[in-house]
């Protein structure tokens, strides 16, 4: 099986339209103002996002582009393949899979709810007189659009989570990572989350970002 080349043609706009999350909405769950620690925030939350779309599996572009969960216009480009084809394409995993722009097979443009068909989980479906058919063996050039407007279209789980992990990491930043717990007598007694620790899930993410990710996920993982 080949599997397609995956080319970014029209990138998220700027660092802002990849967070997944906002400074001063991190900001506001801390109870905090102003503006000085505003690029410690934002670079936690650039690697939370970044991390997320690790955990995800959203494919990377050839040419080494960090995948995003913004909106960008992709190309996914099949070359021939002698073994033939099934009648569905995957579409390179991005989350989520908006509208497919144009797919051109063999040289000719397809028409979108006639000659195929956008279903669930990334799948294109080839189509004759509304019956399922297989892809040519040639050349399959698709350019579609996906991910969301952000950062005001995440979704309300998955941003939330986020923000408690940009919470704990930013607290963090004020204590040292070696200290797992403190007890001062008669006054409080506090436990850290840490990495490894069971608040912490393997891809370095809260369980509960995991959790509030996980229908985003690529099911081939």
């Amino acid at each position: 099986m080949i599997f397609p080349v995956l080319e970014v043609t029209l990138a998220a706009a700027d660092a802002a339209a990849r967070r997944l999350t906002t400074a001063a909405k991190v900001k506001a769950a801390l109870r905090k103002t102003g503006s000085t620690d505003d690029t410690l925030i934002e670079s936690i939350i650039d690697r939370i996002s970044a991390a997320a779309a690790g955990f995800c599996g959203l494919a990377r572009a050839a040419t080494g582009a960090v995948p995003t969960f913004g909106a960008e216009t992709l190309r996914a480009t099949w070359f021939a393949d002698t073994a033939g084809r099934g009648s569905r394409l995957i579409l390179p995993w991005r989350v989520p899979i908006t509208a497919i722009t144009s797919i051109v097979e063999a040289g000719d443009t397809l028409v979108e709810g006639t000659d195929c068909k956008l279903l669930g989980g990334g799948m294109v479906q080839r189509l004759d007189d509304d019956a399922p058919c297989n892809w040519s063996a040639e050349k399959i050039v698709a350019v579609y659009t996906a991910g969301w407007a952000l950062p005001g279209s995440v979704p309300a789980e998955v941003e939330g989570a986020v923000i408690e992990q940009a919470k704990l990491a930013y607290l963090g930043t004020a204590r040292d990572p070696g200290i797992k717990s403190e007890t001062v007598p008669d006054v409080h007694q506090v436990q850290f989350n840490f990495a490894g620790g069971d608040a912490i899930g393997v891809s370095g993410l809260l369980v509960s970002v995991e959790a509030a990710l996980s229908p985003f996920r690529n099911r081939e993982l």
